[in-house]
């Protein structure tokens, strides 16, 4: 069995390895710098990536349950984290170079309000979490839009346009949340009348989407990391906005 952690100085925690191991051996590869480290009780090999990924990952293999000593405890694991497997780390280079932090771009949503706002992603992104942002922010101009039209400030078809681009969207995060979430969600939102002509549904959404759209328990957890590169429907998902 093996767990894998990202390493910020490579420098302190070959020390550490030195002092803590028996053999140290080095592999050298045309990507990255191979040393492995044999303790007592585990095997440790630290990878270090050449340019352009840039990137230090170490490996603890182990036969019996693995103990995080003071050293390891502080390092960020990565196990299962499909980002920083091989094949995905020569696809799409480090993962620090396409992360972000979707809480971050709410708040931007919030800023620029019924203003124009242009959300850029790459296609190595996580699926999830660019599907949230998309969420976010079509939720929050219907959102806006419903209250200008309850103050005869915009025209039905305006709202009407705004609500399919969220419906729409929700439709197609089924595969990336889980789908009771979304269809608790789409049951309250789909028929725009209900929304307009009954407070306590629109209310009900309003606190369901809320609840869903700043909560991680509600990801497929298999597909969190997936980038768009691989979800088939990220056309339809831009054409949205």
């Amino acid at each position: 069995m093996k767990r894998e952690f990202l390493v910020q100085d490579s420098r302190k925690l070959h020390e550490y390895l030195h002092e803590n191991s028996l053999t140290c051996k080095l592999y050298k590869y045309e990507d990255k710098n191979s040393y492995m480290y044999d303790s007592k009780d585990y095997t440790y090999v630290l990878e270090e990536y050449k340019k352009p990924l840039n990137l230090d990952i170490l490996v603890i293999i182990f036969k019996e349950e693995i103990i995080l000593d003071e050293t390891t405890r502080l390092l960020k694991e990565v196990t299962g984290d499909i980002r920083y497997s091989k094949d995905y780390l020569i696809l799409f280079g480090n993962p620090k170079n396409y992360e972000f932090d979707e809480k971050r771009v709410f708040e931007k949503c919030e800023k620029a309000g019924i203003s124009r706002l242009d959300l850029h992603f790459k296609m190595e992104m996580s699926s999830t979490k660019v599907f949230r942002v998309v969420l976010y922010r079509l939720n929050q101009l219907f959102i806006l839009e419903y209250e200008m039209y309850i103050k005869q400030d915009i025209e039905y078809e305006d709202l009407e346009k705004s609500h399919k681009k969220l419906i729409k969207a929700l439709n197609l995060s089924k595969k990336l949340f889980d789908k009771k979430i979304i269809k608790q969600i789409l049951n309250d939102a789909e028929d725009l009348y209900m929304l307009l002509n009954h407070q306590e549904t629109f209310e009900k959404y309003v606190l369901n989407f809320q609840m869903f759209v700043y909560e991680d328990n509600f990801y497929v957890k298999e597909n969190t990391f997936k980038p768009i590169h691989f979800f088939n429907k990220k056309e339809k998902l831009f054409e949205l906005l």
